[in-house]
């Protein structure tokens, strides 16, 4: 029997979160992402809603709704928005650019991403990128689940549905990367540095 999905319909567990469902902003104690075991499906700008290092990011699936197997965290980024070189042990991960253009570099390939770009990054070889426009909106994929425990840890819940103010304060590289290797991801290496 065929079935209809609403986007950003459901309710489900719950932590301490922004989540935008519906054009509806949420904020408090109570605020979820669904809890599922079927079809599940959120709407463009829905999702938990977490500020990180001066980006926004939408937890658009979590371990919760795919029973471990990925998890998906878009994100609206401003030019500059990086990742150091860095190895996930634990995850497969996959870049797909939805606006804008980004650098990412694997291994020792440099790819210059613009809109509709996919780029695999598989675990254990290292990584980094670098937002070179205005503004990019990214959706990342990791296989399996579990990475988007550090997004919630090293950010915060957003207070909007926009980037952060430009004086929003955010933890130090240092404990950042501290968060990370919690999570199986080694830093190796340095970001790549801005296009000239």
């Amino acid at each position: 029997m065929g079935g209809h999905l609403t986007c950003g319909r459901h309710a489900g567990s719950s932590w301490s979160a922004l989540l935008i469902q519906g054009g509806r902003i949420t904020r408090g104690e109570t605020v979820s992402l669904p809890q599922t075991t079927g079809a599940y499906g959120l709407g463009p700008g829905e999702g938990e809603a977490l500020w990180f290092n001066g980006a926004l990011g939408l937890v658009k699936a979590s371990a919760v709704q795919t029973d471990g197997r990925f998890a998906a965290v878009e994100f609206l980024a401003p030019k500059g928005f990086l990742s150091p070189l860095h190895i996930h042990r634990t995850e497969d991960e996959f870049f797909v650019v939805l606006s804008g253009e980004v650098r990412v570099k694997h291994g020792e390939t440099v790819i210059e991403a613009v809109a509709g770009s996919l780029v695999y990054g598989p675990r254990n070889v290292a990584h980094a990128f670098r937002v070179d426009s205005a503004e990019a909106r990214l959706l990342l994929f990791f296989g399996p689940a579990g990475v988007e425990r550090f997004f919630r840890e090293a950010g915060k819940p957003a207070r909007s549905g926009g980037l952060p103010p430009a004086d929003e304060q955010f933890i130090d590289r240092e404990a950042l990367m501290q968060i990370g290797n919690r999570y199986g991801q080694e830093y190796v290496g340095p970001p790549l540095p801005p296009k000239d």
